[in-house]
């Protein structure tokens, strides 16, 4: 069995400066999450549309926590839209949202985003409470669990494990000894168990010594090109190891400020994700697509062994910096 491709997006909402500035409020899951702007829907809606043009599904790993923010009742549509879009809905959680709700109620509270900080039995709660919400509004229970900013550890890893989700994808060695608090000593992509929990890497490629250019990026459409993110998948897969790919809800459109004011499309991410969809169908008997929920079933029926394989080298720096320039140019507005 050849491994997998797994197109992944974290659906949540940004904080939108409310934290730093009481007068502000947390950006709204139609903004968001949706994308809702006018009669455009550049969010979830625009991404359910360009995968199903190519009969491709993807995971969506939603943060259930925005009754918190401010916004009661307005996750479930969203994930009731994914499911009618035949798509695969697996568990996201940034704690500042469980914070801020706390803070909002006058509750006791700290102010951390990383999942790895938190004690095993809070982060329990926050899974356990995490996962009831998405099976009451998908009608399944998820199985897979992402850590906001990837900061998850293996005691992350321990919590997952007993709250009855099994697959996580909170790893991606760029981050590591920094957001992502894994102590990984062997860098790797593809996956591996931990115990009782797999472990599937977010992937991620080296790129060559250069100034300039970081020592390594995530297979993120958002910072990569198509093409890198491409290259990265093929050899990844060709070494064995499954590939992610990941991008957020809010990938293919751009905003004014940090309050999500404006939204127009961003055509250049949003060209490279047609692109990376365009080229998955056309292989996918080489690099098949799948879902976490695939990836749950293949565990169950006994046809699936994870392999880790060591990070990949994209040694084309004059394209890097192209994308480089590109990319800032990019990210202002009115480009």
């Amino acid at each position: 069995m050849n491994p997998g491709v797994y197109i992944t997006f974290d659906v949540e909402c940004s904080m939108g400066g409310a934290w730093q500035n009481p007068q502000l409020k947390p950006v709204s899951p139609q903004l968001g999450m949706m994308g809702d702007y006018g009669d455009k829907r550049y969010g979830v809606p625009l991404i359910c549309d360009i995968l199903q043009q190519r009969d491709l599904q993807a995971t969506f790993f939603v943060e259930p926590f925005n009754d918190e923010l401010g916004y009661p009742g307005e996750t479930e549509p969203v994930v009731r839209y994914l499911v009618e879009q035949d798509q695969d809905v697996q568990l996201h959680i940034h704690p500042n949202h469980v914070h801020y709700g706390q803070l909002q109620a006058g509750q006791p509270h700290v102010q951390t985003d990383q999942m790895a900080d938190l004690p095993r039995d809070v982060q329990q709660t926050m899974l356990v409470e995490g996962a009831n919400r998405l099976e009451q509004w998908s009608g399944s229970r998820p199985v897979a669990f992402r850590a906001g900013n990837m900061g998850a550890s293996e005691e992350t890893l321990a919590a997952l494990a007993s709250t009855g989700l099994w697959i996580d994808s909170s790893y991606t060695f760029p981050y590591v000894g920094g957001q992502c608090r894994f102590n990984e000593q062997q860098r790797y992509n593809g996956g591996k168990w931990y115990g009782d929990v797999l472990e599937v890497a977010l992937s991620a490629y080296q790129q060559p010594n250069v100034p300039g250019l970081h020592p390594a990026k995530p297979v993120d459409l958002m910072g990569s090109s198509f093409e890198e993110c491409r290259d990265a998948v093929k050899m990844i897969c060709d070494a064995g190891g499954d590939a992610v790919l990941i991008l957020h809800s809010f990938s293919l459109f751009k905003v004014r400020d940090k309050q999500y004011h404006d939204g127009k499309l961003n055509r250049i991410v949003t060209r490279r994700f047609e692109k990376f969809c365009d080229w998955l169908a056309e292989q996918r008997e080489l690099y098949p697509s799948r879902t976490f929920s695939d990836l749950a079933c293949l565990v169950k029926e006994r046809n699936y062994q994870p392999k880790a394989v060591a990070p990949c080298t994209i040694n084309r720096p004059l394209r890097a910096l192209t994308r480089k320039v590109v990319q800032g140019l990019n990210n202002f507005y009115w480009f």
